[in-house]
């Protein structure tokens, strides 16, 4: 983190007062500058001159103390003049002088995004504050950095982004399907964000997307699942899966982690479970699809259709916007005579350890681990979008 003091000045006067401010300046510099030279030639004219009178010698150190006497008028008065000029630049200032900046690298960001997602993911509701630096800085305020961030990382610019105080997180409702929002989406989510902010001093309500209207506590959560990718694989996700905010909200907690009722949650998690495996269930296993060259959710996304890398990227990126713990699976020593050669499937652990996707159970016309062979990890949690693909698998 870096403090820096700055002294800022709006200026709401015309552009004719700055301009001639500055001709002022220009015009004392180039005065005191003939002066000072008129100096060290007559100076300069003291020093050879050896066989004078006295008289003469009168003359030339009265013309000396005359143009010193002359330097200091005109730089006394032209300072003045620039002072002056300075007192109305300030006074028409609606800044403080001296006020402390507060700027984040990149990184730091990053960082505490992958804690917020984490946080979210436990505990179904966002944190009161994310701590930065040894600074608590409230969600409204965080989002308000990840917007700056997120325009920043696409831009490919890796500069620190500054504080500012965007007041409380407005309490929206929202209307929204779930879905993904690709890259292009986000990116405007965030130019979108600081514009309302600029201009307002404060967050929206809710903004506007292809999938519907999102609060500003899901795009919290949206933008630290992109910024934690982007910690983590050094690079802006292709999309951003979103599921509504009561679905990740509906388990109450009263405090860091303690929930009200194991009942709660246990019900929660279930409905979130049976809404996803219902629908994965309607995807057909097809072979050697790809969209926009990667073979990904995007290919369900778009087909309705995939095989299995497709599959498992979809239930892996749904089931972690639903704030479940979700993994891939694949076979370490498959032979590429196998069918189950690259296979990949995914499991979830909802508080009893890693157990394999109830593909059967759901109806599903996919397959989970059933090649016989070792099993091993693809991709771990917390690194939606799912890219199997990226692996090396």
């Amino acid at each position: 983190m870096v403090v820096l003091t700055l002294c800022c000045l709006t200026l709401p006067f015309s552009a004719s007062t700055a301009f001639a401010a500055t001709n002022v300046t220009n015009n004392t510099y180039n005065n005191v500058s003939n002066a000072n030279a008129t100096i060290q030639n007559v100076t300069g004219t003291v020093k050879t001159v050896t066989n004078v009178n006295k008289s003469t010698q009168a003359i030339i150190q009265s013309t000396v103390k005359n143009t010193s006497s002359n330097v200091t008028k005109v730089n006394t008065s032209s300072v003045a003049k620039v002072n002056s000029s300075t007192s109305q630049v300030k006074s028409n200032s609606n800044l403080a002088a001296g006020s402390a900046l507060t700027t984040f690298t990149s990184s730091e960001i990053d960082n505490a995004a992958a804690r917020v997602q984490s946080f979210v993911v436990t505990n179904h509701r966002l944190p009161n504050y994310v701590t930065i630096d040894d600074q608590q800085i409230t969600m409204s305020d965080f989002l308000e950095l990840m917007s700056q961030s997120i325009v920043n990382d696409n831009l490919g610019v890796d500069v620190s982004v500054t504080l500012r105080n965007v007041g409380s997180l407005p309490n929206s409702s929202e209307s929204i399907v779930s879905g993904n929002i690709y890259k292009a989406e986000y990116i405007t989510l965030a130019k979108d964000i600081l514009s309302y902010v600029n201009a307002n001093g404060k967050l929206p309500n809710y903004e506007t997307t292809s999938l519907g209207k999102i609060s500003m506590q899901n795009l919290i959560y949206s933008f630290s699942k992109v910024l934690n990718f982007q910690g983590t694989d050094h690079r802006l996700p292709n999309y951003v899966s979103v599921v509504s905010w009561s679905s990740l909200n509906s388990s109450k907690t009263t405090g860091e982690g303690s929930s009200t009722t194991i009942t709660t949650i246990s019900s929660s998690v279930t409905a979130i479970l049976n809404k996803i495996g219902e629908e994965e269930a309607k995807f057909a296993d097809v072979q050697g699809v790809t969209y926009n060259g990667l073979d990904d959710a995007g290919v369900i996304t778009h087909y309705g259709y995939g095989d299995c890398w497709a599959d498992s990227s979809w239930l892996y990126d749904q089931l972690s916007a639903a704030g479940i713990q979700v993994r891939i699976m694949g076979y370490s020593n498959a032979p590429a005579s196998s069918v189950w050669y690259q296979h990949a499937w995914v499991q979830i652990d909802i508080g009893n350890g890693w157990v394999d996707w109830n593909y059967a159970g759901y109806g599903s016309q996919h397959h989970g681990n059933g090649g016989g062979y070792t099993p091993k990890v693809l991709i771990d949690p917390g690194h939606a979008p799912a890219e199997i693909g990226s692996t090396g698998y």
